[in-house]
């Protein structure tokens, strides 16, 4: 924590401050209208997912490189990639290995789009851009060591990104005005071409079939009324025909008399009524023969000859009425048939007709909408108002945004000590230590013997196994040690193991002090004892034990240099600390287990069986070497030692299944280096009788 906390304080002096400037602007889409014309750009239909939208494209590196080019912060001192702003020792180190230039060498070669780019890149990191709470309002923020670069760069990103949404109106709009006129020219020309269709097919119809459709029905009407006329005409005169002619051959003319009419007619029989009542006048005075009544008698009779031949000639002129009408009947039908098939060329032409009509119509209608159009737009392009505005312009910063000392100290300690917490915890479950006696016993399947507490070093004076083995206060660890000695001579004497080994899975897990304290308690009680350090390649009894650089070294006979019956005559080496002989090996050697397969072995063994009560073998750690199961096989009973926090459950696990597939028999294990905070201090410091 304590590391964690320099380490923040140490950046946070070296940290450049920098100043953060920041404007809002608000998506608005409340238009002004001037007109109910509707627009060619359509104002936004603002939402959550359009604001992310604009957010976006206030990121973008195109809005940021107008910002770029407005502020020339490409030779701007702050921004040039060109300028040599030294660098960090990383930097150097991974330049050198590449055998690269410097950076600002390197781009003073680049184009000028390269180094655009790469100011583009450092404004896009510098700058915040978000979306305030759920309204339509962006925040836009930029940090920079400068205070006044800060505010104009923060006041320049909102200015472009408002007067980008405008330019984008306004070149919308331009555009469309610009394909609407090519578009008008086009339909234009259609128009023309369209009604000039229609124009000379109707000419060339009225040239083919001699008039208009109307006129044509017009006449067509006409030659039917007189039709209709003619055909009464005619059958009134037949019927007045056929009659006088049936009264002429049953009567003769003086029966059709009354049915022929004429003016000569009328006068005719006027001038015979008169000329009849004169003849009645007169013969009631003259006689038949007298010349006057002769005369009138002549003058009846020149009067009726005249009528009978104006009878018939009034009949003649029946019969030609009958076919002057027949003839003209015949004549009407005559032009009623071409003036049909007149109408009927014009009606197959008038479908043709038509679909002229209808497409120089439908040609004219879209020339209008987008002649209309265009005029709404070309009115449109002198006005136009952006969809967003800005609500708050950036202040020049007087305090500088980071570092914040306080809350950066703050989160550097919460961050240490969060780290040291998860380490430790991390730290002990992927190691799974032992903690308490029950995780031995669950881990082993064998009886914990003793729990043993961690004693700390001091300097200066006796050295702490001292202290403890000299009785001079009752202490746990020996009290612990006294447990193990009880449970080595509860057995029975012909079952009591002879020699004991004393083993663990790794190093520096007490195995060498619990040795020395055993030999020591079973010394107390009476019992001869000894120790023999069979740990060859890593003894630390000489500087434990206090023993002479020259005293008798087991090597020598492990090896042949001696001879093992040495022991009988001066080979062991008494220790004062312990209290009982010991042998030990005054050299390391790397061939242990070759040293402990030889013959040698077994004479020590077997001899020091004889000579002494019990025989405590101090064994190496069991995992990686083979020294440990060799020495088992000289020895009645192994003593697994376990150090408390450290020595992992699965380690442990191991170390007991090779000693089982080598069939050796392990008397229990011992918990060692307890400390006050372990979960089996219970176990060790509560001893205070």
């Amino acid at each position: 924590m304590i590391a964690g906390l320099a380490g923040m304080y140490i950046h946070l002096m070296r940290s450049t401050p920098t100043y953060m400037a920041g404007t809002q602007v608000v998506i608005d889409t409340r238009q002004e209208r001037i007109s109910p014309v509707e627009e060619v750009v359509s104002n936004l239909a603002v939402n959550n997912s359009v604001v992310a939208g604009e957010v976006e494209t206030i990121r973008s590196n195109v809005l940021i490189g107008r910002v770029v080019d407005r502020l020339a912060l490409v030779d701007n001192p702050a921004f040039d990639p060109r300028l040599d702003r030294g660098e960090g020792w990383l930097s150097r180190i991974g330049r050198l290995i590449s055998g690269g230039e410097p950076f600002h060498i390197r781009a003073a070669a680049m184009p000028p789009d390269a180094l655009r780019a790469m100011v583009v890149q450092r404004v896009q990191r510098d700058m915040r851009v978000t979306q305030v709470g759920v309204s339509y309002v962006i925040r836009i923020t930029y940090e920079n060591p400068d205070p006044l670069l800060a505010r104009d760069i923060a006041n320049a990103l909102a200015e472009a990104y408002v007067g980008s949404l405008l330019d984008n109106k306004r070149d919308a709009t331009l555009r469309v005005n610009t394909w609407l006129s090519e578009r008008l020219v086009e339909l234009s020309a259609q128009v023309e071409t369209a009604d000039a269709a229609v124009v000379a097919f109707r000419t060339e119809m009225v040239a083919k079939t001699g008039g208009s459709e109307e006129v044509t029905g017009q006449l067509m009407a006409e030659l039917n009324s007189k039709m209709v006329a003619t055909q009464a005409e005619r059958a009134d005169a037949e019927v007045r025909s056929d009659q006088v002619s049936y009264l002429l051959e049953r009567g003769g003319t003086t029966a059709v008399a009354d049915m022929v009419t004429s003016p000569l007619l009328e006068t005719l029989h006027r001038q015979r009524s008169e000329l009849a009542a004169q003849q009645a006048e007169l013969g009631s005075t003259l006689g038949r023969r007298h010349p006057e009544m002769v005369r009138i008698t002549a003058q009846i009779g020149d009067i009726d000859r005249s009528i009978e031949a104006e009878v018939r000639r009034q009949i003649e002129a029946l019969q030609v009425n009958v076919s002057i009408a027949r003839n003209r009947e015949q004549a009407l039908a005559a032009q009623i048939a071409v003036v049909s098939d007149r109408l009927d060329q014009i009606a197959h032409a008038s479908v043709r007709l038509d679909q002229l009509l209808r497409t120089a119509e439908a040609t004219r209608l879209v020339y209008e909408n987008f002649l209309s159009r265009f005029k709404e737009t070309s009115a449109q392009g002198d006005f136009q108002s952006p969809e967003a505005q800005i609500i708050e312009k950036a202040n020049l910063p007087t305090a500088p945004s980071s570092p914040r000392v306080g809350f950066s100290m703050m989160i550097a300690a919460v961050a240490s000590l969060s780290f040291g917490i998860v380490a430790a915890f991390g730290r002990s479950a992927l190691r799974d230590p032992v903690r308490t006696a029950d995780d031995l016993r669950e881990a082993t399947h064998l009886p914990t013997l003793a729990a043993l507490p961690h004693i700390a070093r001091t300097r200066g004076g006796p050295t702490w196994l001292e202290r403890e083995l000299s009785g001079v206060a009752p202490t746990a660890f020996m009290e612990g040690i006294r447990s193990v000695r009880a449970r080595l001579l509860e057995e029975p004497e012909f079952t009591r193991p002879r020699v004991v080994m004393v083993t663990s899975s790794l190093s520096g897990e007490g195995k060498s002090s619990i040795c020395h304290a055993l030999i020591r308690s079973l010394s107390d009680v009476g019992r001869k004892v000894t120790l023999i350090d069979m740990d060859l390649r890593r003894s630390d009894s000489i500087r434990t034990l206090g023993l002479d650089e020259n005293g008798p070294d087991l090597i020598d006979i492990m090896s042949g240099r001696k001879p093992v019956a040495s022991l009988l005559s001066g080979g062991m080496e008494f220790s004062a600390m312990l209290g009982a002989d010991i042998l030990v090996p005054r050299q390391r050697s790397d061939r242990a287990a070759d040293l402990i397969s030889r013959p040698e072995m077994a004479e020590v063994i077997g001899l020091l069986r004889q000579r002494y009560d019990v025989v405590i073998v101090n064994a190496p750690p069991v995992l990686n070497l083979a020294d440990t199961l060799l020495l088992a096989k000289h020895t009645d009973a192994t003593l697994l030692v376990a150090q408390s926090g450290r020595t992992p459950m699965r380690v442990l696990r191991q170390m007991l299944m090779r000693l089982t597939d080598a069939g050796v028999p392990v008397l229990g294990t011992v918990l060692t280096q307890v400390r006050r905070h372990h979960a089996a201090a219970r176990d060790v410091y509560g001893y205070n009788y």
